[in-house]
């Protein structure tokens, strides 16, 4: 069975228990994931958690979700909501001691623009980002570095660090 370390557990409580976060399924839980985690890279060339992304048709997903957040219920972290299938809730209050304040600030940005956005608005944005669409099959993971390729309108020149990545784009780009 897959673990999750307390960094997850406590970031994934934490988008339950915010103000901004409308209640969603494991499709948004996993997109509101998605984007702090490849925003922050973008930025910072780290993920916030410490888990892997894979391609699935409703866009990006931690990889071994369903057997992830599974445990987290049968640990007692998360419930599913009384009266909502689907829907899961915190069960226990999450600890951001573990995050640093730049950790915070960006995770609660991401939430306060994404939050109440619908799981399908959230699974088409991501299909428009280069880290799903470069992603060659379903099931495969997502390389963090095309974290780097997010246009989000603030930028417009990305630095790539990974030789391989480089070669790879413009091999891809060559062949359109």
């Amino acid at each position: 069975m897959l673990n999750y370390s307390e960094k997850f557990k406590n970031l994934v409580l934490y988008i339950l228990s915010h103000d901004s976060y409308r209640e969603g399924g494991l499709k948004k839980l996993n997109k509101m994931l998605y984007f702090i985690d490849f925003y922050f890279y973008k930025d910072q060339e780290r993920f916030i958690s410490d888990v892997a992304y894979a391609k699935a048709d409703m866009g990006p997903v931690v990889d071994g979700y369903q057997e992830i957040f599974s445990k987290m219920m049968t640990d007692g972290v998360l419930k599913k909501h009384a009266n909502r299938s689907g829907i899961l809730e915190a069960n226990v209050p999450y600890d951001i001691a573990s995050f640093a304040p730049e950790e915070i600030e960006h995770i609660r940005n991401v939430l306060d623009a994404y939050g109440k956005l619908s799981s399908t608005i959230l699974e088409t944005i991501s299909h428009q980002q280069q880290p799903w669409l470069l992603t060659k099959q379903m099931g495969d993971i997502i390389d963090p570095d095309l974290a780097l390729l997010i246009d989000n309108g603030e930028s417009e020149e990305v630095d790539i660090h990974d030789p391989k990545l480089t070669s790879e784009l413009i091999a891809l780009a060559d062949s359109v």
